[in-house]
């Protein structure tokens, strides 16, 4: 009798899993939602079983809303948005249990929201649709944060630009919304702009920043953000919303570095020395901010002695040396600065060379120890340049510019073997080659 019993539970079972796969076509859409509704209700008492439960009733919903006699029914729809919406909190169930879990109908979330808002369509005010808006928005949320995190930043702005629609058709509808808090939306907006920034889509991004610009938004990145947004098309303006941003906010290092890194590009010499002060004295273990100095002291020393003015020359070059041999405390392999100062003994004895070419036609007694004191200091300098070098080709035998200089210094010292060898080093990195092993190792 026992065996019986089994027996008939097994087919029982059997034909169950077979009709749950039936074919919905010469249903009625009544008929059918009635199924969708049994397989909805199954998988919310029971959801062990992998979501099948959810999948056959997500089948049967999409036949459904399909249907003449159902797919104006608003009912239809919020079911549609509630199937829907079942797939995330069953995903987000799933991920807490196995964080390897793959996600089933990851779009549920975007969907839910677009059926349910056909159902707010259908009849305005739908209280199950407006419930099932406000639930949807953190899943729609994590989805997006979900996306951010794996740089689908397209995706990620898709779903928080969705959650601000939701916003919108709650408040049409007058419903209450998560979002109304001023502080929640504004956020809202942030994280959207931000997205569609990282995604490479400033037009997209503007809208968002702006009203929250507009407003004063008490956030340093959001004046950060507009100048971003703004530079490009408008200097003048881009200059005043960070002049804005640094008043209001003079302690923002991501303001302060925006604005190191946009007079930089104007090269605007004189004002990024004191900026520049002021972030080290905010970062003073950052080395790329002293090599930065460095650079601007050399582009002053340079300008300098181009107009005659030995003194200050003289001045600035000590002191770009100076701070790029701090950023080379901080960090020893800093190749940046350590051939920054190898380049700037490397130029100066360029420019001593054009002053020593110039008294070569002069065989005067004075002429000639003019010429021979310009030349001596030539070599002192391409002396001083060359253990800068060396110790950068150790460290990146590859670095182009590096090459270059060794060659030619070599050259100058008569070491023709050497400089042939770098000289045959560049040819390699020229033509896409790389150089396992650096000379002076």
């Amino acid at each position: 009798m026992r065996k019986l019993i089994f027996m008939f539970f097994t087919v029982v079972l059997a034909v169950g899993v077979i009709s749950a796969q039936d074919d919905l076509s010469g249903l009625t859409g009544k008929k059918a939602i009635k199924k969708a509704n049994r397989a909805f209700n199954t998988f919310k008492l029971n959801q062990t079983n992998g979501g099948d439960d959810l999948k056959e009733a997500r089948r049967v919903i999409d036949y459904v809303v399909k249907q003449d006699d159902t797919k104006e029914d608003p009912k239809t729809w919020v079911l549609m948005g509630d199937i829907y919406n079942g797939f995330s909190s069953f995903n987000q169930a799933q991920k807490v249990l196995n964080p390897d879990w793959e996600n089933i109908e990851p779009n549920g979330g975007m969907v839910a929201f677009q059926a349910y808002k056909k159902a707010l369509e259908l009849e305005a005010g739908n209280k199950n649709a407006l419930d099932g808006l406000s639930q949807i928005i953190g899943s729609i949320s994590t989805a997006g944060l979900d996306a951010y995190e794996a740089g689908d930043y397209m995706g990620a702005f898709n779903s928080f630009r969705s959650i601000l629609d939701i916003h919108d058709l709650l408040k049409e509808n007058g419903a209450a919304s998560p979002l109304d808090a001023e502080e929640e939306y504004d956020n809202q907006l942030y994280i959207t702009g931000l997205a569609a920034m990282s995604a490479g889509q400033n037009a997209t991004a503007k809208p968002f920043i702006q009203k929250l610009y507009d407003k004063q938004y008490d956030k340093p990145a959001v004046y950060d953000a507009m100048y971003k947004l703004t530079i490009d098309d408008d200097v003048d303006a881009a200059e005043d919303v960070l002049t804005k941003g640094r008043e209001k906010y003079p302690d923002d290092l991501g303001l302060l570095f925006s604005e190191i890194n946009h007079y930089l590009k104007l090269e605007k010499i004189e004002i990024l020395e004191e900026k520049l002060k002021f972030a080290i004295e905010k970062e003073p273990e950052n080395p790329s901010l002293y090599s930065t100095l460095g650079n601007v002291y050399d582009k002053l020393y340079q300008t300098n002695y181009k107009e005659g003015k030995t003194e200050e020359a003289d001045k600035y070059f000590n002191l770009s040396k100076k701070y790029y041999e701090d950023a080379i405390k901080i960090k020893p392999d800093y190749t940046d600065a350590i051939y920054s100062v190898g380049a700037l003994y490397y130029n100066k004895a360029a420019i001593v060379t054009e002053e020593m070419n110039a008294l070569a036609s002069d065989y005067s007694k004075e002429g000639t120890e003019k010429y021979n004191m310009k030349k001596a200091e030539v070599e002192s300098l391409f002396s001083e340049a060359l253990p800068y070098f060396k110790k950068v080709e150790k460290l990146d035998p590859n670095d182009r510019n590096t090459l270059i200089a060794l060659k030619e210094i070599f050259a100058r010292n008569n070491d023709f073997d050497t400089s042939n060898e770098f000289k045959m080093r560049l040819e390699k990195v020229e033509s896409g080659e790389t150089i396992e092993k650096s000379y002076f190792q």
